[in-house]
């Protein structure tokens, strides 16, 4: 059996002028402290993040293993030019349509819509070819989307061992029925299957890697036998010990991890095969368990002398001034810290579980160990109010003039389908939630309305935190003529839309 799999791009966005300044001293300040070390060359390169879907490619391990043959179609733009990616990746996939059994996608909220007119445009042409969606939005929707779309199988939560039972029974051409965690149109009607429970993801094998080459030319790379990935997202932990209301992987609790073998083996594939030169720790929860994060430490730290490194992580109060000494002794060069909120009573409304004395003395010890701090906000948290949004604007500009927080990120919150407080609308004071989407595709525009604050409201806000952020970086690493000057050729063209890793 052969299947393609796909990941459809987030539309490109149009910004504003006050979005693409920020994010001009959102990359600027990180250039001038954890990427100091990247070549003119690791810069020109940041435009191969894209393709990369960790997702996919775990899955596409996963399945090989078990013998079924896998092919990745993944968006680009060839050295970083605008182009319509979306066009671009559908003509591949009808050129090569016919050699798959099965066609699958994964798509985010923001990504939906592409997935399924490309789905559709793959039904036209190519009727009798299976299409199946995987990701959040699918499985929280699943009646709409298999009322409204042409996919006939959807994925739900973790796909690996589904996915793999589902291509052994489409390939056998059995009912459906009795695989857990799918949903199907039955009698003109969705029907979901039972749940199926969570998978011990230390057994999975190494990421797919050799697979993002598939479908790009050598053109396409850039002249490049293999695209490379100057910063590698990687994920030793998964999953999170808070309960925050507005969070599209609710669905993940507890923290679990992958096989620390298998993990500095795929560090070091990166670094070797790859040309990675700095690695964002993608967990949700580093310091949950602080003996585990010390072992990953350690294992970072052991590969070669200078090995570049940070994290995600909650606050935890259990840290002390010694382990993040220990951190900046492996190499951790920044620690990323989800705030949101700098309103006591609004973070134990969203379920954050953190008290701002604990994020300040964590920040504080960071920052006496030389490990940078990157912290995020959000405008638009549950029940906000302008006193509320004013306080944490003003926060994020004291602790960034003070040193605590070297860099900041600045979001609007988006009421992700499936979350709580998306679907408890009446308890968060929700007078309106955007009805079909067009908003969900990572530009930062108002996708609700509360009895406190319309639309407009938020969106004001919203820039008004990101002209105090520009603010301050102006104040502090120079005006955009200067830093453009300081960095010279090291200042990649870039699409915002791509550098999600890179932040």
């Amino acid at each position: 059996m052969k299947v393609a799999f796909v990941a459809p791009p987030v539309p490109a966005v149009p910004l504003s002028r006050m979005q693409r300044l920020y994010y001009f001293y959102l990359f600027a300040s990180r250039a001038f402290t954890v990427f100091k070390h990247l070549s003119e060359q690791d810069f020109r390169r940041f435009w191969m993040l894209e393709p990369v879907h960790l997702g996919l490619l775990q899955l596409i391990s996963y399945l090989e293993q078990h013998g079924i043959e896998c092919s990745f179609f993944g968006p680009i733009s060839p050295e970083g030019k605008q182009v319509d990616r979306e066009a671009m990746l559908l003509r591949k996939i009808l050129e090569r349509a016919e050699e798959f059994d099965a066609i699958g996608f994964s798509s985010i909220t923001a990504s939906y819509g592409t997935a399924a007119r490309m789905a559709s445009r793959i039904r036209r042409e190519y009727p009798d070819i299976p299409l199946i969606l995987g990701g959040n939005h699918a499985w929280v929707r699943y009646g709409e989307v298999l009322r409204k779309s042409v996919f006939d199988v959807l994925v739900h939560k973790e796909g690996e061992e589904t996915t793999l039972e589902l291509l052994r029974t489409m390939e056998r051409n059995e009912p459906l029925q009795n695989i857990a965690g799918i949903s199907f149109m039955q009698d003109g009607k969705p029907f979901k299957t039972t749940d199926r429970p969570r998978m011990d993801r230390s057994a999975l094998p190494m990421i797919g890697y050799e697979h993002l080459e598939d479908n790009f030319s050598i053109e396409e790379r850039g002249g490049e036998d293999r695209l490379s990935i100057p910063i590698s997202r990687v994920t030793p932990l998964t999953g999170c010990t808070n309960d925050c209301v507005w969070c599209a992987d609710f669905w993940k609790p507890g923290v679990t991890g992958q096989n620390l073998d298998r993990f500095k083996e795929e560090v070091a594939y990166l670094m070797t095969r790859r040309n990675s030169r700095f690695f964002y720790l993608g967990t949700h929860d580093f310091l949950h368990h602080i003996g585990r994060a010390l072992d990953i430490a350690a294992q970072m730290a052991s590969l070669q002398p200078e090995m570049h490194w940070e994290a995600q992580t909650r606050v935890n109060p259990r840290a002390t001034r010694e382990h993040f000494r220990i951190l900046r002794e492996a190499d951790c060069r920044c620690l990323h810290v989800g705030v949101e909120s700098a309103n006591q009573d609004l973070l134990g409304i969203m379920g954050k579980n953190i008290r701002i004395p604990e994020v300040v003395r964590m920040l504080e010890y960071a920052r006496e160990e030389g490990i940078e701090t990157h912290t995020y906000w959000l405008i638009g948290s549950p029940l906000e109010t302008y006193e509320t949004a004013r306080q944490t604007i003003a926060t994020m500009s004291d602790w960034m003039r003070s040193g605590l927080s070297s860099t900041a990120e600045i979001n609007m919150l988006v009421g992700y389908p499936g979350t709580e407080f998306y679907e408890n609308r009446r308890r968060y004071d929700i007078t309106w939630v955007e009805p079909d989407y067009s908003n969900y595709d990572g530009r930062n525009r108002p996708t609700f309305e509360t009895k406190h604050l319309t639309s407009r409201d938020l969106e004001y806000l919203f820039h008004r935190a990101m002209d105090e952020y520009c603010s301050v970086m102006e104040d502090t690493i120079g005006t955009r003529e200067r830093v453009t000057e300081k960095l010279g050729h090291r200042f990649p063209n870039f699409d915002p839309a791509f550098m999600e890793a890179a932040f």
